[in-house]
């Protein structure tokens, strides 16, 4: 698993424009519920691989690549996420979120290095939500050293489709960028979405559309940096990818991944 990982451990933090639309696209979905087991990466002979947990209510747990990185996370009796951890081989993040009658309010964010547990950096959420989905995400650190900064966040019926940081007034560009297309089969993390986007760190994003990415642009505009990729599957007859192949713009190889599920 390549978890999405900003700030004052190099954990990147993903995010969206603030306009929520409910237009929907076609669905050709089955109705039929599977939950994503098992992710295999194959590129040149060498693997990755990622396993994931549910608990007794069908909510993922935990999702833990070969390379180790991973994410866990738990609920209330509410099926609300209160807490989300997720890792890399040299970081690991945090996250308690607060809630008020069942919608996300505030959270704190803390940031480790694992080789010592020292505590890196202290990041505090305050959520904004519009139609039972978080919209914004404004950050400030503990210090109070540097001005909040937002992450916006865009949805297209059931899709998330765009996310933005917007840069705290001290500085002077966009911080990050990312956008995607989406087609009209099942997402394969379709058995791990959770009720509100609420940990910006980690492989999150993944879970929260309905129907199967097609394309994904990631930017930084105060650099060089624009990667795209696209994505095409084989599908079981519920319509749920079963193999995917992963295209760098410009690359001549792909990158193959295999889903296996159970119901």
């Amino acid at each position: 698993m390549k978890p999405f990982i900003s700030g004052a451990a190099c954990i990147l933090l993903l995010a969206a424009c603030s306009k929520n639309n409910t237009e929907k696209p076609p669905d050709e979905n089955t109705g039929v519920v599977k939950y994503l087991m098992k992710m295999t990466e194959n590129s040149g002979g060498a693997g990755e691989a990622s396993t994931l947990a549910y608990n007794a209510q069908n909510r993922l747990i935990s999702m833990e690549g070969n390379d180790d990185t991973g994410m866990r996370l738990a609920y209330d009796n509410n099926g609300n996420v209160v807490m989300a951890e997720v890792w890399t081989e040299d970081v690991l993040s945090r996250n308690y979120i607060h809630y008020v009658n069942g919608v996300p309010d505030t959270a704190v964010e803390r940031y480790f290095r694992r080789a010592d547990n020292s505590l890196l950096e202290t990041q505090f959420y305050r959520y904004t939500v519009e139609n039972d989905r978080v919209v914004r995400i404004r950050m400030r650190d503990s210090a109070g050293q540097t001005s909040p900064s937002d992450i916006y966040l865009r949805y297209q019926g059931g899709n998330l489709t765009s996310l933005l940081q917007v840069p705290p007034a001290s500085m002077t560009d966009t911080i990050v960028f990312s956008e995607w297309t989406y087609g009209t089969k099942r997402n394969p993390f379709t058995g791990c979405k959770t009720e509100y986007y609420v940990t910006p760190v980690g492989p999150a994003a993944l879970f929260q559309s309905a129907n199967e990415p097609l394309t994904m642009r990631f930017r930084i505009p105060s650099t060089s940096h624009d990667f795209r990729e696209k994505y095409v599957y084989l599908y079981d007859k519920e319509g749920y990818p079963v193999r995917e192949a992963r295209v760098d713009e410009g690359a001549t190889d792909s990158l193959i991944i295999h889903y296996e599920y159970r119901r």
